[in-house]
């Protein structure tokens, strides 16, 4: 035999280009640094060919990163819920309970959703009608001044059809109220409540002014309107029906009220009223849906409402939250996603003035309430999205958190926070389904970026007070127009709204009740 082959490898070290140098090793100590290399070389390969994605977390398949973002490309290449709203709203206008321009609009709607190539359900609802009429409220005395007014939803008219001519007492709680009650008998209660306690603790001199004024010989109420700021823009809303009419009036007419008993002066006002009942007419939700592809059966709500105010245009409160409902099933539609369960939007009617549309979801779907794995309304504005909140178990929101931090911190729309629900929903969550609504910044008011990629997935999460939002500026009025949304928050909410429900839906596993 000839000699021994003597292996000599040559090693070109690069890691710095300037100093490369010819590294001679013999012998078998080369052969098998060679194979080190070669296996190292590999592995680093294959590292950096695989996608850098999300692993926050193991709940869900990867392709699910994969399509919560073609969601939201698909969203936000888009201005269609704008533009519906806009058709919509000019078209129709108010949609009041009980209006023919409620039907039409529904009538339209379902149209447009089946050239979607959506299958549509309608399910009938009876529902009140409550007719305003003519009214207004005059300032007598210390001088005469129109009051800028609106009935409230469900009050009665001033007596006999004509005027009532009475002095006014102006109280700023309850408690003054309690208080003063022996001045109250034969004139009107004036409630100057200060909003800067957010509307959930303002609300009830809406909802309860006349009842408790009532109580102590009253013969109206007035109620500063549920709003932070004025532009003499009075704010309707629903009342208890009692015996006496009840209204809303401006922040500056209230306030202007205020002033006046303060320094002592007499005041007396004129109320004129018509408001009425007529009997029950029927109406209907619209649902639309995805069938899930593996359990059909359990399902993921979510919607908003149909109906608005008859002053208002609805275009914020709340055709925004409906159509954002209807936009997520078009997105995941069209792009032929199939979620393991059930998705379900629902466009309620009569959310404002008695919630029989959420009563009769409810009574038609009461059997798949232990098969719902939660319900999401939107009723707070489509503004800038920052997530939503959550009414349930602890370990069912530590999974919301887990989603959101993994699909939707890119859009800043991720955070689980707060316990708000809405109207809508609340007779499925009084039966156990974990719930939500989805919680949106107004631009108008706060000290947040409103710029949409910012993150806000890790705590603290920004403390966004609903009750002092810019929404209220313009709720229950006549200043209600689609000029206050943005075509990209529009998008925005949708895509945030579709990652969260086409998440949970394609859990291995119904969200985790109490």
């Amino acid at each position: 035999m000839g000699r021994p082959i003597q292996w000599r490898t040559v090693l070109f070290i690069p890691c710095r280009p300037s100093l490369w140098q010819g590294l001679v090793l013999p012998g078998e100590m080369a052969l098998w640094l060679l194979v080190a290399i070669l296996v190292l070389v590999s592995a680093y390969q294959h590292t950096q060919v695989l996608p850098r994605r999300s692993e926050a977390t193991p709940l869900l398949p990867p392709q699910a990163k994969d399509d919560a973002d073609a969601i939201i490309d698909a969203a936000f290449s888009s201005d269609i819920v704008y533009e519906r709203i806009a058709c919509m709203t000019d078209t129709f206008g108010p949609r009041f309970s009980g209006s023919d321009a409620l039907e039409n609009a529904l009538d339209w709607t379902r149209e447009e959703m089946e050239k979607d190539g959506l299958s549509v359900v309608e399910e009938y609802v009876m529902v009140p009608s409550w007719v305003r009429g003519r009214e207004f409220a005059r300032l007598l005395s210390p001088r005469v001044k129109e009051l800028h007014m609106v009935g409230l939803g469900m009050s009665v008219g001033t007596p006999g059809k004509k005027s009532l001519v009475a002095k006014a007492i102006v109280v700023s709680s309850f408690q003054e109220l309690d208080q003063r009650a022996s001045d109250v008998q034969g004139k009107i209660v004036v409630y100057n409540v200060n909003f800067d306690q957010g509307y959930s603790n303002t609300v009830k001199y809406r909802t309860l002014g006349a009842t408790r004024a009532e109580k102590y010989g009253a013969v109206a109420a007035l109620v500063h309107s549920m709003t932070p700021y004025g532009l003499q823009t009075p704010h309707t809303g629903a009342t208890r029906t009692t015996g006496i009419p009840s209204a809303a009036i401006s922040v500056e007419d209230s306030r202007m009220l205020a002033r006046m008993q303060a320094r002592g002066q007499e005041i007396v006002i004129e109320l004129y009223m018509e408001a009425h009942m007529l009997p029950d007419k029927p109406s209907r939700n619209l649902i639309v849906e995805i069938k899930g592809a593996e359990k059909p059966d359990e399902v993921v709500v979510f919607g908003g409402h149909m109906d608005s105010w008859d002053i208002a245009d609805g275009a914020m409160d709340d055709a925004g939250g409906a159509f954002v409902s209807w936009e997520v099933v078009r997105l995941i539609h069209q792009l032929k996603l199939r979620p393991h369960r059930t998705l379900r939007a629902v466009l309620f009617v009569n959310e404002e003035n008695g919630a029989k549309g959420a009563e009769q979801y409810y009574l038609n779907h009461k059997h798949e309430s232990k098969l719902t794995s939660i319900a999401i309304e939107s009723d707070e504005g489509t503004f800038t999205p920052l997530g939503i909140s959550f009414q349930g178990s602890t370990a069912a929101r530590s999974i919301l958190e887990q989603i959101g931090k993994a699909f939707l911190a890119g859009i800043g729309s991720g955070n689980v926070s707060g316990q708000s629900i809405g109207t809508d929903i609340s007779p499925m969550c009084d039966a156990g389904v974990p719930c939500g609504s989805l919680v949106t910044l107004d631009p108008r008011v706060g000290s947040l970026s409103n710029n949409p990629c910012k993150t806000f997935s890790n705590p603290p999460y920004p403390d966004v007070n609903f009750g002092t939002s810019g929404y209220f500026w313009y709720h229950h009025t006549q200043s209600d127009t689609v000029d206050k949304l943005s075509p990209r928050q529009l998008q925005h909410c949708a895509a945030t709204l579709a990652v969260w429900t086409y998440s949970i839906a394609n859990l291995d596993f119904l969200l985790p009740r109490s």
